[in-house]
């Protein structure tokens, strides 16, 4: 019998998505467009496309919000304590979010629930952030010449109207990471979730639509590519937040440019995980980094190291515990507990993967298992078979390019500055992970790979630690300071005591 999310779409009584603009629940839209699971190609709701008249009211009510409401302006106490209830919703809801959150994208429910994409970790990021209310400060400095009685200080301000884009394999923390930066900076947002995945931000959106915070304040709009162009494009936006890839990342560069837009781009990713002969476990390390490409999002989460540089004597010992590691890979049903994958979001990138194995083929490099569909009953969705490629060149279409799925290629070193060369010699710099019990080899590699962040023996993003990247992952930070920073301009201010 095949697989069908329908019974779990009932049971959550999900409705017709609506856009939430000026403090008001809104049907007024520019037509409407279907939610697809990817794990059965069923349509779970329809949502509004927004277009430009939806985000033109939308940047509206928040430019107005802004400029004349009181959000801005706000004492910080006060703004933390409107904040909080907001927290305790989200902790609230924790269960029904990842629920939904895996009616979004097909993650496996266990992961949604209990994992740093989880309702949970959504409320503990927006919980961070809005510690950060009352500790924005700028600074004095001392007087600088005798000449003149000019005093400076410094004061941190909000940034303005900022646009929060989303992308579609972890939007419960990234919904947190953006909006609750902005709103304890004091910015007014609007917010767009990817097209592919707006139920569970659709839900966070109502718990904040019954907070406290003015209209205006948050606005939630829906939409595929014409409704992001139109948002992060708008001359009322001041910011635009905005993960997803690298070729969207430059054409909101391009755009931004016109009027001096402040962006914060979380692009692409192809990070490379580093396997030294002294690894305190080949096994671990092999199982760590098929197990990224292969199980929880199938390799859809753009800090994946998809490149693994594995020393030339550990080769075969790797690719052994590699295919091991793919044998307790479960596909099925996301809400059964032996389910330890996702579905590949779309049929249009089920395509792409399939055209970057047929690729990796063609160039040189040997399949050693996966790449391939799944039929029986997994046939009418959007699945892949985990794919490991050995004798990879690092100047391959699978070494060079993001690929965004169940894919992982393996390049032999043999000596350190092997291995951080063809670790540094990519186009991305987003993550990536060393796997050493030498701890000066690992300090060493570790300020050479050029990387926004970087693993020694494991890996993980936290909301008080900074998280970004370099070249075409990205510009600016997400996380702790750096997303406050991200969130506020400085203003000087000069006191001339002797006037």
């Amino acid at each position: 019998m095949a697989l069908s999310l329908r019974p779990a779409r009932d049971k959550l009584g999900v409705q017709p998505g609506k856009l939430f603009i000026g403090g008001e629940w809104i049907e007024e839209a520019n037509g409407r467009f279907d939610q697809i699971h990817p794990a059965t190609n069923e349509v779970m709701t329809s949502f509004a496309e927004a277009g430009e008249a939806g985000v033109d009211r939308a940047v509206a009510a928040a430019r107005e919000a802004f400029d004349k409401g009181p959000w801005p302006r706000l004492p910080a106490q006060d703004r933390k304590r409107i904040l909080q209830p907001i927290i305790d919703g989200i902790y609230a809801a924790e269960e029904e979010l990842a629920q939904l959150q895996t009616l979004d994208n097909g993650i496996p429910y266990h992961f949604s629930r209990r994992s740093r994409v989880s309702g949970t970790a959504a409320a503990d990021i927006f919980d961070h952030y809005a510690g950060w209310c009352d500790k924005i400060t700028g600074e004095t400095y001392p007087r600088f010449s005798s000449d003149s009685n000019l005093h400076y200080l410094s004061f941190r301000e909000p940034v303005g109207v900022a646009a929060a884009i989303l992308a579609f394999n972890a939007p419960l923390a990234m919904f947190a990471i953006k909006v609750g930066a902005a709103l304890a900076s004091g910015c007014t947002v609007v917010v767009k979730p990817s097209e592919y995945a707006n139920l569970a931000v659709e839900r966070l959106a109502r718990i904040l639509a019954s907070s406290d915070l003015p209209p205006g304040v948050f606005n939630f709009i829906t939409g595929g590519a014409r409704t992001g162009s139109a948002l992060a494009t708008h001359p009322g936006i001041d910011k635009v937040s905005f993960t997803g890839s690298a070729a969207v990342g430059e054409q909101i560069m391009n755009a931004s440019g016109r009027n001096m837009k402040r962006v914060s781009l979380e692009l692409g990713g192809k990070s490379a995980g580093i396997v030294f002969p002294d690894a305190r476990s080949v096994e671990g390390a092999a199982r760590t980094l098929m197990g990224l490409c292969s199980t929880f999002l199938s390799g859809q989460i753009c800090s994946t190291p998809s490149r693994a540089i594995v020393h030339r004597s550990l080769l075969a010992e790797f690719v052994h515990f590699a295919g091991e590691q793919v044998k307790t890979v479960r596909f099925g049903d996301p809400f059964d507990s032996a389910t330890n994958a996702a579905p590949i979001i779309s049929k249009r990138q089920v395509a792409r993967v399939l055209g970057y194995v047929d690729s990796g083929k063609r160039e040189g490099a040997t399949l050693c298992f996966g790449g391939d569909t799944p039929g029986g009953e997994l046939a009418g969705g959007n699945w892949i078979n985990p794919a490991l490629f050995v004798d990879v060149r690092n100047d391959m279409t699978i070494a060079r390019e993001e690929i965004f799925g169940p894919v992982l290629s393996v390049i032999p070193f043999d000596a350190e500055e092997e291995a951080i060369a063809i670790a540094n010699d990519s186009e991305y710099g987003l993550a990536g992970c060393i796997f050493t019990t030498d701890i000066a080899r690992a300090f060493r590699v570790a300020r050479a790979v050029r990387s926004g962040s970087v693993g020694i023996n494991g890996y993980a993003s936290s909301p008080h630690s900074p998280m970004g990247g370099i070249r075409r992952s990205g510009i600016g930070r997400e996380g702790g300071w750096a997303a406050i920073e991200a969130f506020t301009e400085l203003k000087t201010v000069v006191l001339n005591l002797d006037g």
